[in-house]
């Protein structure tokens, strides 16, 4: 399956992660209790990437946990998403530049299932868990500084701002010091949703 290949291909290819290391430090301002602290401008972030994903959403009803890989491309209005899950692969292709008022977005859908051998392919409007992160995201929405913290697969601190995305749904979105986004976090209140994400490999 070119799906499969592709996840496998993708993790052995030996891209290197984006390093903190190499960039300078978030100044000491940034800490929360320093006495000079100063709420930071928001700045804009490296929005052409490629990243692997592990993402968890939960509420009542559900616990949904997948991995694989994303492509964001602001410059082509489009997320891609391949992925596995529960004995399955799927492909997402958000297309950003075909999006309703609501905030749906135009998706086609190629899912490889155990159970067969023949792909399913399915196109429609959703909304996505996996938003389109242009530049600017962070100060075109006013976004408020919330602190450095720890993230799983990070060894420095990372900066985390705050958003409402689409005007209606808070998010959080990490960055760390090279202005590289490492994952995000958010809560739809309509459907009691809890979405954890978290990047790794992340190659700009």
């Amino acid at each position: 399956m070119h799906l499969l290949q592709l996840l496998f291909v993708t993790a052995a290819a030996g891209m290197l992660p984006v390093r903190a290391a190499s960039c300078p430090p978030f100044p000491s301002l940034m800490i929360e209790f320093s006495s000079g602290f100063e709420q930071p401008e928001a700045p804009l972030i490296k929005a052409e990437f490629q990243t692997s994903f592990i993402q968890h959403k939960w509420n009542q009803n559900l616990s949904h946990i997948t991995n694989g890989f994303i492509v964001n491309s602001p410059a082509q209005n489009l997320v891609r998403v391949d992925e596995a899950y529960d004995g399955t692969l799927a492909s997402s292709l958000f297309n950003y530049a075909n999006s309703t008022k609501e905030g749906l977005v135009e998706n086609t859908l190629t899912t490889f299932s155990h159970k067969s051998n023949k792909p399913t392919v399915w196109k429609g409007f959703v909304n996505s868990n996996f938003p389109l992160f242009p530049e600017d995201i962070l100060v075109q929405n006013g976004a408020v500084f919330g602190g450095l913290v720890r993230r799983q697969f990070n060894d420095h601190f990372v900066a985390a701002w705050n958003i409402m995305y689409q005007g209606a749904i808070p998010v959080t979105v990490y960055v760390n010091n090279c202005n590289v986004t490492v994952g995000y976090d958010y809560f739809s209140s309509e459907l009691r949703t809890r979405v954890i994400t978290e990047y790794f490999n992340i190659q700009t």
